[in-house]
């Protein structure tokens, strides 16, 4: 039976600023069996006031740029809703709306589609384009940004028959539930038909964006559904940060196996963590992190992990803890949480809704969640932070795998797996290698559905030598096919390899990360990064921010070195 715990908002100033000194001491007392469990969560921040006037709505020399800023300012606003359909579908929806939520979500998006291709938008940015060239003087570089990103929206769309874009939301969050369902039967023969459409469809779509572009080449399809995902991006450039690492790990990921064949294994888990307690406890790591509920929230559901919603209205989603391990639900918590720290920090202010107050796409909001989660999250000094206050919200005292050394080694333990999601952070890269490689092959017409199943058991021996045990734990296991993310898998390694490149930069800037997540104090982080990555919207292409804030381009050099510093050179 588990305990019962009135002291959780005692623990809750442990999860401010205070060390472990004396915290046993502080939290016996108030541990009593038989009362009644209240959870209570943080205060959120005040949120902050926006600025009387918005550059959203400031005149302009350009009345055609004027007329843009209100059409795109419409056009956001219905994405919004779209955005705030779609997170209730997942967290708060009665069964009984289904099929009429996936109707309105279908119809919301068609409209947007139609506005976003409308021909007139063309004829005012062509307008604009002309002021521009005429005055330049008269644009700053934020409303030059906006017209660009106007045009490749505009460019995104244009082509595209309104009908397709209709079904592929219907087969998106239809695709969620029937992911959800074969999962859980293992069911590849109702999962292949169902893909096969998806695939259909998204080839459909990838051959009107390329007559947009004028691009012909074999992977032109993919590349053009990856730029929806992460803008700009171009097949090659992925290939060679994909070439590099290949070749990297390949050395040196036996050497990290062969150094850890030497240490103790890390003792595992063995309590029961309830799941309140563990949404009581990604909350409060939520806080931690700067994430301000008071624009925002964490639900629990059966659905996979996703962040969403809008800079006002931040929802985060993860699936519902397994009891037996609350490391996996802290993981998802603080990877969507950096997620959400992006969204929140966008300049809603000044450009909400336009074009140029969005985030830089999937690369860049990986980099953000992978940064949280996985580099900084994974440290020494923030298992120190978090494992007496663990040890005492679970009541388990003493207990040897709740040890800062112990929770390192759990999570910086590397062993080849065939799951994605559990897979350590050195052969995370292979599970993108491989899905990236089959998705590309699957667009192309070089895979067929029928034999992804075989093609993916191959891929994954030859990369981790490690084969599923059924559909579930190997092509079915990820939800993103289902959706229709085709070109999305590309963002994780990118942004790894840019959150690796990020926090070289931070050490520079930011005195003893180390002893601030040891003490709990995560705000210079997040100022940090909501100066030099949030607040920056889309003022700049991705490769120019990555330059501009690392002073240096993209590449694998700082993610290998990262592996080198956490698994080779730490005692």
């Amino acid at each position: 039976m588990a305990l019962k715990l009135p002291f959780l908002s005692n623990i809750l100033s442990w999860f401010k600023k205070d060390t472990w000194s004396g915290a046993l001491s502080k939290v016996l007392p108030f541990v009593k069996r038989g009362e009644k469990r209240v959870l209570e969560l943080p205060s959120p921040r005040p949120a902050q006031q926006d600025e009387e006037v918005s550059k959203q709505y400031q005149n302009h020399a350009c009345p055609n740029y004027m007329d843009l800023k209100m059409h795109f300012r419409d056009i956001g606003r219905m994405n919004a809703i779209v955005e705030t359909l779609g997170r209730d579908f997942l967290t708060a929806m009665p069964e009984g709306a289904y099929k009429s939520r996936l109707s309105q979500i279908s119809f919301l998006s068609r409209r947007l589609h139609e506005d976003l291709a409308n021909e007139k938008i063309a004829g005012l940015i062509e307008k604009a384009h002309t002021h521009l060239h005429k005055c330049p003087d008269e644009w700053d570089e934020w409303d030059k940004a906006n017209l660009h990103e106007m045009e490749v929206m505009y460019r995104h769309h244009c082509k595209v028959n309104p009908d397709l874009m209709e079904k592929r939301a219907h087969l998106s969050y239809e695709g969620r539930r029937r992911h959800r369902a074969v999962l859980r039967d293992n069911d590849w023969d109702s999962a292949k038909g169902f893909l096969q459409e998806m695939i259909d469809l998204q080839r459909e779509i990838a051959e009107s964006k390329c007559l947009a572009d004028n691009e012909h080449a074999t992977d032109a399809p993919y590349q053009a559904l990856m730029r929806e995902y992460i803008p700009g991006a171009r097949i090659a450039d992925v290939d060679v940060l994909f070439n590099d690492l290949r070749t990297q790990l390949k050395t040196l990921l036996p050497e990290i196996m062969e150094k850890q064949k030497g240490e103790a294994a890390p003792a595992s888990l063995d309590g029961c963590y309830p799941s309140e307690l563990q949404l009581w406890l990604n909350k409060s790591l939520l806080s931690l992190i700067g994430f301000d509920f008071e624009r925002g929230g964490l639900y629990e559901t059966g659905h996979n992990p996703v962040e969403g919603g809008t800079p006002d209205d931040t929802r985060l989603v993860i699936k519902t803890s397994d009891q037996g391990n609350f490391l996996q639900s802290m993981k998802s918590a603080l990877h969507e949480g950096g997620h959400g720290l992006y969204i929140q920090g966008l300049p809603r202010t000044q450009w909400r809704y336009q074009p140029v107050g969005q985030d830089l796409g999937a690369a860049v909001q990986e980099s953000q969640a992978l940064l949280v989660e996985m580099i900084l999250g994974r440290t020494k000094s923030f298992f120190e932070y978090l494992s007496p206050r663990v040890e005492g919200l679970f009541q388990d005292f003493g207990a040897k795998s709740m040890s800062a050394d112990n929770l390192y080694a759990l999570k910086t333990r590397v062993k080849p797996t065939a799951d994605r999601k559990s897979a350590d952070e050195v052969t995370y890269f292979y599970h993108i290698d491989l899905r990236t490689q089959l998705e590309r092959k699957l667009i192309n017409g070089k895979l067929k559905v029928k034999d992804l199943p075989e093609a993916w058991n191959a891929g994954i021996k030859e990369r981790l030598g490690v084969k599923p045990k059924t559909y579930a734990d190997g092509c079915l296991q990820d939800v993103h096919w289902f959706v229709g993310k085709f070109g999305y898998f590309p963002s994780y390694t990118m942004g790894h390899a840019m959150a690796a490149q990020f926090y070289n930069k931070m050490n520079r800037d930011i005195r003893d990360i180390p002893e601030l997540l040891r003490s709990g104090d995560f705000m210079p982080i997040k100022n940090w990064l909501n100066d030099n990555v949030h607040a920056k919207g889309r003022v700049m292409r991705t490769d120019d921010l990555v330059q501009d804030v690392t002073g240096a381009p993209l590449g694998a050099d700082s993610l290998i070195g990262h592996f080198e510093d956490r698994y080779l050179r730490a005692a």
